[in-house]
């Protein structure tokens, strides 16, 4: 496992889990103060949609920029099928891994939303009911999104890196 294939795996992902970032910066969708209580639900489903999504063609967005003989974008979804069959174990530890490092994204996002609060209440509600209750800062809320979607695609690349590791280096799966 070379360091260099976690570096275009993590680039590719960037890249492939655009989507993600674009619901992150949408703050009715993904704040319950921004929005209704219903499209913070869309938005939690769409975000869960999307990572479940990401996780799944982990393998193939890994073969695009990371290639190997025997992990290319049409074969790296066979090959991880494959890992998964036979090794269960080693896949289900790089899954764990991912997710590991996504947990670690969501603590390093609460962190930054503690030292940079992006909703602030709104004093013009106190005497105005027809004003929103938050004002949104959305320079915070954007670094905030930034992190979290930088954070989210690292999780996807440690687990594609390591289903790679397994994927090229077990010449049984090929067969």
């Amino acid at each position: 496992m070379k360091i260099r294939h976690l570096w275009r795996t993590w680039l590719a992902c960037l890249v492939a889990c655009l989507p993600i970032l674009v619901l992150l910066l949408v703050p009715q969708l993904m704040r319950s103060r921004a929005g209704s209580s219903s499209s913070l639900m869309i938005g939690v489903g769409l975000l869960l949609i999307l990572l479940i999504a990401a996780f799944v063609l982990a393998p193939a967005i890994s073969a695009w920029l990371s290639p190997a003989p025997r992990w290319r974008p049409r074969s790296a979804l066979r090959t991880a099928d494959a890992v998964w069959r036979r090794q269960p174990g080693q896949a289900l530890l790089a899954l764990s891994a991912g997710f590991g490092v996504y947990a670690i994204g969501q603590v390093v996002g609460y962190g930054l939303a503690q030292a940079l609060p992006h909703v602030h209440d709104n004093p013009a509600f106190a005497t105005d009911p027809g004003q929103a209750p938050w004002i949104i800062d959305y320079p915070a809320f954007v670094l905030q999104a930034v992190v979290l979607y930088a954070m989210t695609a690292l999780a996807v690349a440690v687990y594609a890196w390591r289903m790679r590791a397994l994927g090229t280096h077990v010449p049984a799966l090929t067969a």
